[in-house]
């Protein structure tokens, strides 16, 4: 026991005096020369140079191109939001992630397909179309054609066929 404790205040009196044998002799000895700074240099610059001049990147104001108004922007966006500056969800009204194909039913008078929408399940039709006879298609979306054997549907939306498969 006393062997331990003899042995820690040896090496721990080791340890100090390392450190202190490592440490900088003179902390307050700092050579840096501030001659070697460069001046900022002076603009002098008329009212009129004022008025023309971007200060961050010395640009001259009458050469920059100004923003398109929010009208020119709306007018050119075709899918997602109608107003793409407005805050909230984006309502969208094309196929995408949102329509799941869940199965098929075949049977002697139609052809079913159980399909989800936008929060909606249920069954389309050869003759459903989007927004007139069912809310499970964006509006305009039309079935094209059900195959169960092959576990089909296509669907034209914007005069572009998609087909689903299972």
């Amino acid at each position: 026991m006393k062997n331990n404790i003899r042995l820690k205040l040896l090496s721990s009196a080791f340890a100090l005096s390392l450190l202190f044998a490592c440490a900088p002799k003179d902390t307050n000895n700092i050579n840096f020369d501030f001659k070697t700074l460069k001046k900022s240099k002076k603009i002098e610059l008329n009212n009129k140079d004022l008025n023309e001049i971007n200060y961050e990147n010395n640009i001259p104001i009458k050469n920059l191109v100004p923003f398109k108004n929010k009208q020119e922007i709306l007018s050119k966006t075709k899918f997602g939001k109608k107003d793409p500056f407005s805050e909230g969800e984006i309502n969208s009204n094309k196929l995408n992630s949102d329509f799941k194909l869940k199965g098929f039913l075949n049977t002697e008078i139609k052809k079913f397909v159980f399909v989800s929408y936008l929060d909606n399940e249920g069954t389309i039709t050869e003759e459903s179309i989007g927004g007139e006879n069912t809310n499970l298609l964006p509006n305009g979306a039309k079935v094209i054609s059900i195959e169960p054997k092959n576990m089909k549907l296509i669907i034209n939306f914007d005069n572009e066929n998609f087909i689903f498969e299972m």
